[in-house]
């Protein structure tokens, strides 16, 4: 296994099935055959900046659709164990397999190489599966002012104050509405669509209320439990 990659693996009750993935953002094979719902023109999101000149296909898309090809006939309720095995550790989890997919696609879409979800690289370099909402906003800010600290040892303008990264989960709100709909016009299985729902409700929750959050998790988050 490559120190950089992450391999899922889903027992279903007739098949496994394994995904292996680089935590490093690939290129796109022209060449290779990919489905017409994959092509960058197909409802493409507002916010990407990639002209179809340059790039025929979605990063995202042709990256995720071994997933819908995988999925395409199961139910998002039908019970699943998944392991996710990384360089250092593995993590099982008894799930429902829009749980499970749902940690996959994370990975996947921020590594994918969209120009957008790049910005979630840091986190899929120590990727965690199956986090919580409150294990997400700490990972999630903890990632950023990692970030603001090296810009400021750099001697640019730290933003320290979460402006950036309110906006930057606003482009992801409306990125995931977007890439939602490009999803549910080429994907057969609810367990897929379910999954987005569930990638695009984190970015919601972060972009509209990510004070409100960290304001209702302070304790957890500073290891105060007496507040």
């Amino acid at each position: 296994m490559d120190s950089e990659n992450v391999v899922y693996r889903f027992e279903l009750k007739d098949r496994e099935i394994e995904f292996d993935v680089a935590t490093r953002p690939g290129q796109v094979n022209a060449d290779e055959a990919h489905p017409e719902w994959a092509r960058l023109g197909y409802k493409q999101c507002k916010c990407c900046p990639l002209k179809e000149a340059d790039c025929a296909y979605c990063p995202a898309a042709t990256r995720i659709n071994e997933v819908i090809e995988a999925f395409a006939d199961s139910q998002s309720i039908e019970r699943v164990k998944v392991t996710v095995t990384t360089a250092e550790r593995s993590y099982f989890d008894d799930c429902d397999l829009q749980v499970g997919i749902n940690s996959l696609l994370g990975l996947m879409m921020a590594t994918s190489g969209c120009p957008v979800l790049k910005e979630l690289g840091a986190m899929a370099s120590f990727h965690i599966p199956f986090c919580t909402t409150r294990q997400t906003l700490h990972r999630t800010v903890g990632s950023y002012l990692v970030k603001q600290y090296f810009k400021q040892r750099r001697g640019e303008q730290a933003d320290w104050e979460f402006k950036e990264l309110k906006e930057l989960y606003g482009v992801l709100e409306g990125l995931n509405q977007d890439f939602s709909k490009r999803i549910q016009a080429s994907a057969t299985s609810d367990a897929l669509t379910n999954a987005i729902i569930m990638f695009l409700a984190t970015s919601v929750v972060v972009a509209s209320s990510l004070d409100d959050q960290l304001a209702r998790h302070e304790a957890y988050l500073t290891n105060s439990p007496n507040m």
